[in-house]
């Protein structure tokens, strides 16, 4: 009676087990039910019971990192005329394109953004990142066909590869930003730093007095063409008067 109370509750042992890995109610019932031949019955039923039970999976779980080829990013900048003295905000928007929910790494280590100017790169977030951070690596989970943005204020500040600040400043014209995010990067999306307000005065006066100065020209010009027309009339008089007389 001892042995087999003993393999009773070896057998209660291991249901115990399957209750910690699939959760089923019914073997609450059987480790209920101690002592004797009942008790081993029931806890034989009971593991016969558990073979058919499986945990499922839940549809909305991550189903792991998203497909290289299904993630995609985009470059904003707002606004795209940057007035002078205004700092535009960068947007690294990152699509995920997938059927299922998936995780993209998008931690700062991943992130890159990138000014380029006539091809070249003047500036890059990668120049003054902190070397430790806690936001470094991180994995997000983004659902199917959703998209998440990250954004970043430019202080228009013009610095080295080494954070060290240049005696330059970003000259007025048009621009390129490019995100990136690891290996991938966007296509460019360009935006335009505008002149500032007395360099535009000065050159609005210049455009007005030349207007002016064309307006003018072409006043001359007419009153040229009338008075040789004129002159020409009273020549063509004379000329008809002589031939009469």
């Amino acid at each position: 009676m001892y042995r087999r109370r003993r393999i009773t509750l070896g057998v209660l042992s291991l249901v115990v087990l399957g209750l910690l890995v699939l959760g089923t109610v019914g073997i609450v019932k059987a480790v209920g039910s101690r002592g004797g031949d009942e008790g081993e019955t029931s806890a034989e039923e009971t593991q016969t019971e558990t073979t058919t039970s499986a945990p499922v999976p839940d549809e909305k779980a991550a189903s792991g990192k998203c497909p290289e080829d299904k993630i995609a990013l985009k470059a904003e900048v707002d606004p795209k005329s940057v007035e002078d003295g205004e700092e535009p905000e960068f947007g690294m928007v990152v699509e995920n394109n997938h059927t299922v929910t998936c995780l993209i790494d998008v931690g700062t280590k991943e992130q890159e953004f990138v000014v380029k100017k006539d091809g070249d790169v003047v500036w890059s977030s990668k120049y003054c990142a902190a070397p430790k951070d806690e936001n470094a690596e991180v994995s997000t989970e983004f659902a199917p066909q959703s998209e998440k943005t990250a954004k970043l204020k430019w202080n228009r500040i013009q610095v080295d590869k080494n954070c060290n600040r240049t005696d330059e400043d970003f000259a007025p014209g048009k621009y390129d930003l490019i995100v990136k995010l690891d290996d991938r990067a966007s296509e460019p999306t360009t935006f335009e730093l505008e002149k500032d307000a007395a360099t535009k005065a000065k050159e609005k006066k210049a455009k007005e007095k030349k207007d002016d100065e064309s307006g003018e020209e072409d006043s001359s010009d007419e009153e040229s063409s009338e008075d040789g027309s004129s002159s020409e009339d009273q020549s063509q008089e004379q000329s008809s008067d002589d031939g009469q007389n």
